[in-house]
């Protein structure tokens, strides 16, 4: 199967659960960027932005992995996503944003 042939098939498939599906509903994505030190930038943004999402919900158990369909990153950008989208078992996160300070 040709690379062009996977990747269609990759998108056709997101495409459909995360698009067809979601009649007047945005899906919502978080894309974390790589690039050796600029993971740093990209942690201490996602604790300020985990931070604020506390803040304004007045829930100091929310995690951006509740606010978001979809985390991405490539580069030290996916390995942050991972950390925050790691489930402890009961369908809540694992890590919260500032657990990823200590990643980087």
């Amino acid at each position: 199967m040709g690379l062009d042939k996977v990747t269609l098939e990759i998108f056709s498939k997101l495409e459909h659960k995360w698009l067809y599906h979601c009649e007047g509903k945005k899906t919502w994505v978080l894309s974390i960027d790589g690039g050796g030190t600029t993971g740093i930038v990209a942690s201490a943004s996602l604790v300020h932005l985990e931070s604020q999402i506390q803040t304004k919900t007045s829930d100091s158990h929310v995690r951006i992995m509740d606010f978001f369909d979809i985390i991405v990153g490539t580069g030290i950008g996916a390995f942050l996503a991972s950390i925050l989208v790691t489930e402890n078992g009961a369908d809540r996160p694992l890590f919260s944003a500032k657990d990823t300070e200590e990643g980087t």
